[in-house]
Parts: structure tokens; sequence; C-alpha cells
């Protein structure tokens, strides 16, 4: 098995592609084809950022992460590029510094050209992050908001596929692999119209909505807010799934139950967007379902959070489990506990203290082991996934294989599938499934390959778009 993060070693200290003072961010090239240039004669990665105005995710990307120390840090070691259509003003851009307000727009339109897939409107996801070797070929890419840690990651992994074995670095304990992590491609732009809008567009949308629209504009208008963190789009959308704007009911047709069947279809479908498109701040309008009487709501909302991984939604999460009755609605709560609660001890613990029960449902202990990958490096967790490997039963150890895989716990993983892969023909052939689609992702495959599996082992009947991708791919 190839897992060269894992046995690198630091790059070569001192070495600087692109000197620049720290308050001034990210030195960028000024088009595309130097930064490609630049990338061929130096044997490095091409980092594109795609970064629009006046959206929040955009500005945070634009304002703090360009401008981090240990971000800086990696960017000196590759070429950097930005696209951006807008007009910052000065002599150089007064928001990526280095270049001028041409330099970017040009290199919006070139690269929507040769890298990006724009939506059908024409229109980018942005914030959007891409590495690219210098023959252009994506090594891999992020859409929408990137946390630092995930940036790390993203920065570490492009470098290391360009590097020879004995100058690769080291992945930080404190690095996770992006949920929307796509390597070897970009995420098709705008799909359906679902992209970050701009403030002023997130005005025009909800003035829309209160000045009453018919059902079909409606659900359109609120499709169209959910990839954006800005807090009247959040409040929107949790006073549409709390159906205070929602009129029907009653008549000869259908009556109250017929409406509220409707009601709740509408609400599921929302929630499911909610959970592959939105950022975490949409936490607060999905937990407004966490506690309806209807089975397969919760199960929607909770789908919905464990996608999100949100951590200020763990308090609800906790409580909601403590008294929650459907096991498969469980099962999805408890996997919120290694999404959103990574490195937080009372996920940690509540998530080994349900993986180590004998008694109870099986669903619920594979889950568990499942989400445990998140918190992996713990030296708690890991005597239990050891004592699985050596003794658990088959489905527990795929639970096993593919919660690390997911997690992309590497150390971990390095440690424990060769202990599984020694038992040659003794090894069951759902397990040795789990451990190669297990090694495929680790090597740098994309989570698409572990949905069916996961699937299958888990029990799920809610698929997880954010991470898998849709049932056709």
């Amino acid at each position: 098995m190839r897992l060269s993060a894992l046995l690198a070693v630091p790059l070569v200290a001192g070495l600087s592609l692109n000197p620049t003072p720290e308050d001034a961010g990210i030195a960028w090239q000024p088009t595309l084809q130097a930064a490609f240039d630049a990338a061929q004669e130096s044997e490095t990665v091409v980092f594109l950022a795609v970064n629009m105005d006046g959206e929040r995710a955009n500005d945070e990307a634009a304002n703090r992460l360009y401008r981090d120390k240990e971000i800086l840090a990696l960017a000196a070691e590759t070429v950097n590029v930005v696209a951006s259509r807008f007009e910052h003003g000065g002599s150089a851009c007064k928001r990526f510094g280095t270049i001028t307000c041409a330099d970017h727009q040009d290199v919006d339109k070139k690269a929507r050209a040769q890298v990006l897939k724009p939506g059908m409107d024409g229109e980018v996801i942005a914030p959007q992050h891409v590495w690219l070797a210098a023959d252009g070929t994506v090594l891999l890419s992020v859409p929408y908001q990137v946390s630092k840690q995930e940036l790390t990651w993203c920065f570490i992994t492009a470098l290391n596929q360009v590097a020879d074995p004995e100058s690769q670095r080291k992945m930080p304990s404190s690095a996770r692999a992006p949920r929307r992590l796509v390597m070897d491609g970009v995420t098709d732009g705008g799909a359906d119209g679902i992209r970050p809008l701009s403030d002023e567009e997130v005005e025009k949308t909800v003035e829309r909505l209160r000045s009453g629209v018919e059902t079909q504009e409606r659900v359109r208008l609120i499709y169209s807010l959910i990839a954006t963190d800005h807090p009247d789009a959040v409040e929107a959308v949790a006073k549409e799934l709390s159906g205070a704007n929602i009129r029907g009911g009653g008549g000869r047709r259908g009556g109250m139950e017929n409406f509220m069947a409707q009601l709740n279809e509408r609400k599921r479908g929302l929630l499911g967007r909610i959970g592959t498109f939105s950022p975490p701040a949409y936490w607060e309008a999905v937990v407004t379902q966490i506690e309806d009487e209807d089975d397969a709501l919760r199960l929607a909302a909770a789908v919905a959070l464990e996608q999100l991984a949100a951590k200020d939604s763990l308090k609800t999460v906790k409580a909601r489990l403590k008294k929650e009755e459907s096991l498969i609605v469980k099962a999805a709560l408890l996997r919120t506990q290694g999404t959103a609660g990574a490195g937080e001890s009372s996920a940690k613990s509540n998530l080994l203290s349900t993986a180590k029960k004998k008694k109870g449902d099986e669903i619920l202990r594979l889950n568990a082991l499942y989400a445990l990958g998140a918190h992996a490096e713990d030296k708690g967790v890991r005597k239990h996934l050891d004592a699985v490997v050596a003794e658990g039963s088959a489905k527990e150890r795929q639970a096993l294989v593919l919660g690390l895989a997911f997690a992309r716990s590497e150390a971990v993983a390095e440690a424990l599938f060769p202990l599984l892969g020694d038992q040659g023909e003794a090894l069951d052939p759902a397990t040795r499934a789990a451990l190669e689609a297990a090694q495929a992702v680790l090597e740098g495959g994309n989570l698409s390959g572990l949905a069916a599996l996961v699937e299958e082992v888990l029990g799920d009947t809610v698929r997880r778009e954010r991470f898998f991708g849709s049932a056709q791919g």
C-alpha cells in the first residue's frame, strides 16, 4: 500500500518560490500561463484560488486565509494565481495586493475556459481552490468554503504528488481532508443554480420571498440561497423549514393529511439540498426539524447535520440522541459526532462507549465504529480499533476500515490495514473489498469509491451526496 504522506520528510528548509511580506498575503502570478511556466521551471504545483466579492466565505479567504502565516509558508512552495471578475482599484489590486485587477480578471476568463466548469448561467463556484500540475492537469480541488486545516491538507497533498519521495512533507496532525474534496478534477459549477450569492443578491432574494410568491418560484428562490453564509439567508431558510411561510391545507382535495405529507416531502428535499450544498452555519436552520414527529423528516435533518459538520451543533445532537427512538436516526446522529466532533472529547467518548457495547443493536455499534475514524489517533480509540482488527466481526472490521478511509486517517490505516491484509485467504471477501476500496481512497481516490460499501455495511437509507456524490455518480 502506498501512503506516501505518512512516510514523508519535510521539504528542504528555506525553499521559497514566492517570498512576500506576510501582511501582503500570497504572492500571485499575473497570468495563468505565467503560473504554469513558473511551475514547470520550478517543478512544483500551481495553486488557483477563485474568489469573488461580497460573500462571506470569499471575504474570509481573501482577508484571512491568504494572509495566515502557515498558509503563506505553504504558498511559498507553490506558484499561485487568483481569479476574480471584480474591480478593486489601485495601481496594485487592493484586495490581492501583488497584481492588478486587470490581471486577476484575465485569469478569471482563462480559468473558466481552461480549468473550471461554469454553470449554465456562466457562473463558477466561488470560493473554489484548485491545485494543478505544471502541464495543467488538475490534481485536486475543493469547492465552496474551506478551513485553514483543510487548505493545509490540500497544499501538502498536492505538493507531495509532484515531489520525489525524499523531499515530501509530513502531514501535520491538525490538518483535515475536506469533505468536499475532489481528486483529479473540479466540481460542475453552479449546479441547479446553487452558488454563493453576494450580499446584494441575498437582500433581493429575501425581499422577493417576503413579498409572497407561488410555490415553484418560492422553491427556486430558497434553493438559490442555501450555499450562502449570510444570517439573512439562514433565517429565510429556517422560516421555510418551519412552514411559517407556506400556505395550504384543508379543502375537499386531500385535506390536512395530504397537505402535511406534501409539506414534509418539500422539507426533506430542502434538507437534502442543505446537507449537500450549504456551509456549516445552516445547522441552525436544520435543527428546527430534529424534534419533528415524522421519522423520515428527523432522519433527513440528522443526515444534513452529519454533512454540515458544524461543531456548534454538537450540544443539540447529543441532547437529541439521548431521547431518539429510531435506530437509523440515532445512527446518523452518532456519525455527526465523527464529522462535527473531530477533536472533541465528549463526542469521542460517546462514540467509543457505543462502539464497545456488545449488547444492543449492531447498527449503532457499526456506525459508531465508522465515526471513530475521525478520532482514530486518540490512544483509547486506537486501543479499541486494535481489538476490532484482532477479534471483531467481519462487519465491525468493515466499518472500521471504511471509517478510517472516510476520515483519511492515514497514520492509523498504515498500521492497521497490513494486519488485515496479512490474513490472506482467511480474510472474508466483503472485508477484502472494503480494504481495497479504502486503500484506493487513501492513495488519492475520491470518497465516491466508498459509497456502495458504506451504504451496505452501515444500513444507510439516505445517500450522503456531499461526501459521495449522487447515486448516479
